[in-house]
């Protein structure tokens, strides 16, 4: 049988499968076989066995995760402590295993926390929460009336905010330590965040997102042990968010190439392999959402959430189809969060640890961004650091060029819809103004979806 099986089916060198699909595709065989990534990588859509590094793929298979599944996180808005503690317990009786729950600009003191928290058990349930305040006087409020062990932790990253609006970031990170200090034995609480979102809603391109995010790394390694706080510590207890775009087969790469690089970096303070393990949550991007077609929004949700899944996140955030409006509803979160349950027990996401470990084609996407990627991160240190290369420009300029591409794409051929084309009427789409006003303000701007770029954002950050 096996014989026949193969002369049914003869090996296809490159040549033949590009003769083939020159064939059927044509006059779309260049643009479907191939595709811009960004910083100068371009990935093609057919790779074999020979185009790779048995090496290299035993390297990145080897720090990928090893314990299959996820868990389910879905965020809430404060809006009143016994609303907020209803829509939780209703999330966890339906699908969530934690929350993220953003306090948004409200005072630790309007929060109430012990009825925000009441009935959850920190113990057995991980809550992170979002907001800007001191993590040391957050963690005193939600440890007050809790038990000595607390899951969970702070979803806040001090230099991202600090990129934003020029808030110090040095005191907030010696805020952190303290917190590390006091929760030394509490492994599964995470009180400081290193994110994407920063880089990734301001236009970065995947090979920027992973080395601003692997330099925010460091950057943070290096604070947080000049205040006393071990490697290993500090490595194991920051929570990675990263954004999740649609390009389905890059987003799965860009997963797998950040634990390369972040195990590059727990290398480089002498961290054992075995006891490194870092926590990645995946959330679905808000850059490519559609205001305008937010039904949309559950389709591009879906893609990015298998890309984060299969990519090997340890939680997944997925965002309501209409998050980015003013006042999003029951509805929209009901679907987000059984979007992850979907993924998890009928399409069986969840019984593998690393589902694209073996294909030729993500292998060597993950390799080469991992490669390309490490290079500019090294280019940063070389310059003198993250904070360095912002102070001086470099950060903002590399962005600035990345958003302009993503828009001038959307403008000549790419279709995002909802986006920029089959919009609700009287959307305005215009194109991006040729010569915008300069902005002397050195900070990021804000986080805003593509389509919002079409109406404000100018040609550089």
């Amino acid at each position: 049988m096996s014989d026949q099986l193969f002369s049914d089916f003869a090996p296809m060198d490159k040549n033949a499968w590009a003769k083939q699909a020159q064939k059927e595709l044509k006059e779309k065989f260049g643009s479907a076989t191939s595709w811009d990534v960004g910083s100068g990588l371009r990935f093609n859509s057919y790779a074999t066995y020979e185009d790779l590094d048995a090496e290299k793929v035993a390297a990145m298979q080897q720090c990928q995760k090893k314990v299959p599944g996820w868990l389910n996180v879905p965020e809430l808005e404060f809006s009143h402590p016994l609303q907020t503690n209803l829509a939780l317990k209703n999330a966890l009786e339906n699908g969530a295993d934690a929350a993220l729950i953003n306090l948004g600009h409200n005072a630790l003191s309007q929060c109430e926390f012990p009825k925000l928290l009441h009935g959850i058990r920190l113990t057995d349930t991980p809550i992170y929460f979002q907001t800007s305040e001191n993590p040391e006087d957050l963690f005193s409020h939600i440890s007050k009336n809790a038990s000595y062990y607390l899951k969970g932790g702070i979803a806040f990253d001090p230099v991202a905010d600090w990129m934003r609006y020029g808030k110090s970031f040095e005191t907030r990170i010696e805020s952190v330590a303290a917190v590390l200090t006091r929760t030394k034995n509490m492994r599964e609480f995470r009180p400081v965040m290193v994110e994407t979102h920063v880089y990734h809603n301001n236009g970065a391109d995947p090979v920027q997102e992973l080395a601003f995010t692997t330099a925010a790394t460091v950057t943070y390694m290096d604070h947080l042990t000049d205040a006393g706080i071990s490697p290993l510590g500090a490595f194991n207890r920051m929570l990675f968010s990263v954004s999740i775009g649609t390009q389905y087969l890059t987003e799965i790469a860009k997963l797998r190439a950040f634990r390369f690089l972040l195990r590059n970096i727990s290398r480089a303070y002498a961290l054992p392999d075995e006891l490194s393990n870092p926590f990645i949550q995946a959330q679905t991007s808000s850059f490519y959402s559609s205001t305008a077609a937010p039904f949309t929004n559950m389709i591009r949700a879906s893609s990015e959430a298998m890309s984060g899944t299969i990519g090997g996140c340890n939680a997944l955030t997925v965002s309501g189809y209409v998050a980015n409006a003013a006042s999003p509803n029951d509805l929209s979160g009901r679907v987000a969060r059984n979007l992850s349950s979907v993924l998890y027990h009928e399409s069986a996401f969840g019984t593998v640890a690393d589902p694209a470990a073996g294909s030729y084609l993500l292998e060597k996407m993950s390799i080469d961004l991992a490669e390309q990627s490490w290079s500019l991160f090294l280019d940063i240190e070389e310059k003198g650091g993250l904070v360095e290369c912002f102070e001086r420009g470099f950060i903002k300029e590399e962005l600035g060029r990345s958003l302009t591409q993503k828009i001038q794409t959307s403008q000549n051929k790419g279709i995002m819809v909802g986006v920029n084309k089959f919009t609700e009427p009287g959307e305005d789409t215009d194109l991006l103004i040729k010569n915008p006003p300069q902005t002397e303000s050195p900070f990021l701007s804000h986080d805003k979806s593509l389509s919002e770029c079409f109406k404000s954002r100018p040609a550089s950050l």
